[in-house]
């Protein structure tokens, strides 16, 4: 049974060197479960990785190692590919952005993220993001910030 739904934010602190990412870790291995990984946390890591490439933050080797670490990681059982049903995450996404769209500010990627745990039906969200936070709370998520 899945209890917590990790936002890709945090998830990528596993993966890169910046600020928080060995408390994450440590957070991480001290709960001791497989990771739900779906296909949109898999798209932003890809896409954050090649960001911080962009931006200047990394080198595409940094960026690629990276990316081979999470496949390992994967392949490990670390992070578990779970499958949702889209459709259903999409129209609790609307519902979700009809309801509190106004009052948290929050992004479609990261309703999207709230959504998803919700139809994984589990009891924490894990993330670092205030605007998300606010929504998940609001959805009846217990919010578990990793970094306090």
């Amino acid at each position: 049974m899945v209890t917590r739904y990790y936002d890709t934010g945090v998830l990528l602190k596993l993966y890169t060197v910046e600020e928080g990412a060995d408390e994450v870790r440590d957070w991480v291995v001290r709960g001791g479960e497989a990771l739900v990984f779906t296909s949109l946390h898999r798209s932003e890591c890809v896409s954050a990785l090649r960001l911080k490439v962009f931006r200047g933050e990394c080198r595409l080797e940094q960026s690629t190692a990276a990316l081979a670490a999470l496949d390992e990681d994967v392949d490990a059982g670390v992070l578990r590919p779970t499958a949702l049903d889209w459709d259903a995450v999409w129209e609790r996404a609307e519902r979700l952005a009809r309801a509190h769209g106004a009052t948290t500010g929050c992004r479609t990627l990261d309703t999207l993220h709230v959504a998803s745990a919700l139809q994984l039906d589990v009891q924490e969200m894990v993330t670092r993001d205030q605007r998300q936070a606010a929504l998940a709370g609001m959805a009846g998520l217990l919010v578990v910030n990793p970094l306090g």
